[in-house]
Formats: C-alpha cells, sequence, structure tokens
C-alpha cells in the first residue's frame, strides 16, 4: 500500500474509500470541501491543524487519535496539513455493527469530531497497523481489524454520557467562522443568500466572493452539502419516507432533494444509498 495520501476526489462529489491506511504526508491546505462515506481516523505526529467540519473549526493535534464522519462537508483551513501522520478509513457499516457505547455511532453522525486523550501507545499501535495492512498477510489483517474495534470500544467507553459537538466555536475565524457556523445551525430552515448576507451584515455579492475564496465552493454549494450530509444521516438512521427525509433536511419539495442528492453521490438515489448503508441488524453484517 503506497505511503502517501490516496488521492482526493477534485469534483466535490462523494466517493467511498473504504478500508484503508496510510502514512499521511503534510499536504496543505486542503483547498475544496469534500465528503465520503467512510469514517476517518486521523493520528498526526506533531503540530496541529484545523477543519472546517459542518459548521464549526474542529482542531486535530499531534498525538491525539481522532475520528470524524466524512459524511460531513470538511477541508483542512490555515496552512492545513503541515507534518506527518497515519490516516484511516473504514466502512461506515463496520463503525455502525460495533454497538459503540455512549452514543458513539449518533456523535459521529451527528456532526461531532472525537478525539481521544494523548495515548503513547497509539503511535506505535497505528505503526503497527500500516505494517500489517502493507504486509498482505490476511491473518495480520484481520488481527488489525480486531484491534481497530477495541481501539474504537475504549474510545467511547472514555466518553461522556452527555452528548457535546466536539469542537471549536467558530467565532474566532472571523467572518468565514461566523458564516459557516449561521448556515450550519440554520439550514433545515428556508435560507437565501441575502438572508445570511444581512446576518453576517455583508453585501450578498461581497458574501460569495469571500465564502468561495476561503472555502471552495458557493455559499449554496456549501448549503446544500450541509442538507445532502443531514439526509444520509438520517436514511442511514431512521425509517423516514423519502418525502419526510427532504423536508427534514431543508428542502423545499422532492425534486431538488433528488437533483442535489445525485449531484453528491455520483448518481445514487436515495433508497438506493439507504439500501447500501443502513444496517437494519447490526450483528447480522459480515465485518468485511
Amino acid at each position: 500500500m503506497p505511503r502517501s495520501h490516496p488521492r482526493r476526489p477534485n469534483d466535490r462529489h462523494e466517493v467511498a474509500l473504504g478500508f484503508r491506511i496510510w502514512r499521511q504526508l503534510h499536504s496543505g491546505r486542503m483547498e475544496v470541501a469534500h465528503t465520503h462515506p467512510d469514517i476517518e481516523v486521523n493520528f498526526l505526529f506533531s503540530g496541529e491543524f484545523s477543519y472546517l467540519h459542518g459548521g464549526a473549526v474542529a482542531p486535530v493535534t499531534a498525538g491525539r487519535f481522532t475520528v470524524l464522519w466524512g459524511g460531513v462537508p470538511h477541508q483542512t483551513i490555515g496552512p492545513g496539513i503541515v507534518s506527518d501522520g497515519i490516516w484511516v478509513t473504514l466502512p461506515l457499516a463496520w463503525v455502525l455493527q460495533w454497538r459503540l457505547p455512549n452514543g458513539f455511532h449518533d456523535r459521529l453522525l451527528a456532526g461531532e469530531v472525537v478525539a481521544a486523550p494523548p495515548d503513547e501507545s497509539d503511535r506505535r499501535t497505528l505503526e503497527r497497523w500500516l505494517a500489517d495492512a502493507e504486509s498482505g498477510d490476511p491473518a495480520r489483517r484481520h488481527v488489525l481489524q480486531l484491534e481497530l474495534e477495541a481501539r474504537f470500544h475504549r474510545l467511547a467507553l472514555g466518553l461522556p454520557r452527555h452528548r457535546g459537538r466536539g469542537a471549536v466555536p467558530a467565532e474566532g475565524v472571523g467572518q468565514i467562522g461566523r458564516l459557516t457556523r449561521f448556515i450550519a445551525q440554520h439550514y433545515r430552515e428556508p435560507l437565501s443568500i441575502a438572508a445570511i448576507a444581512d446576518h453576517a451584515g455583508l453585501h450578498p455579492k461581497y458574501l460569495m466572493r469571500v465564502f468561495k475564496q476561503h472555502c471552495g465552493v458557493s455559499v449554496w454549494e456549501y448549503l446544500t452539502r450541509l442538507r445532502v450530509s443531514h439526509a444520509q444521516r438520517l436514511l442511514i438512521t431512521s425509517d423516514l419516507k423519502v418525502l419526510d427525509v427532504a423536508m427534514e433536511s431543508g428542502f423545499s419539495s422532492v425534486a431538488p432533494f433528488y437533483a442535489a442528492f445525485a449531484a453528491h453521490t455520483r448518481g445514487i438515489r436515495p433508497l438506493a444509498y439507504r439500501r447500501r448503508y443502513q444496517l437494519a441488524d447490526p450483528a447480522s453484517s459480515p465485518l468485511a
């Protein structure tokens, strides 16, 4: 397995990465927000960087086993990733079937970034997992998967029972932070560029230009991504009808919902997405 970052999609559409582990080389800022349906583990060797994840700024600091759901639009900000580390992606179905305690699944699917306290053994463990994955030995790969499950259980057991977002409030990053936080808080409501600009005290044209320059996508694209990711969560975790999913996610009708969903999932329709990722009985699903 290569030791560099797998190629990220450059069209901003969701592409499943599956089970992968690699040595993440410092790669600078991610210019465009993206989504993928996998659970992602970031472990940075030194320094720190931040994601714009949903509507908040979420820090990733060295030595902390950090987990997020890729279904929430995310991108690095500032200088981006400036040191090396090890990254893992896991199919969402694996993590759902592990029946993790303390609402761990709900936290991730709601957009929380969960970071473990620093543990000196984590780097050695991740480097061993990388070697196991690269060995091509099925037995070592199976042990790797068992150890991943155990590590996730230990992380979930250490969480408080109450739910929290786990991301730094976005006010500290200026106009863009305030804008993305406002959009994240209100994306399920009818919103217009004029309403967002009015909240920020900006001219709509200036708002659109600044947002595009900083985030690499338009305000409307960012808003639509949040709505689609919310719909994906409802499709995975509930039995709501597609019309109800669309309404709950902030779409005015089914037609724009279908169009947006297809645009962000390479043409996958909502019910097909539900069949692909929803686990009616997690215990009955195979590990791989």
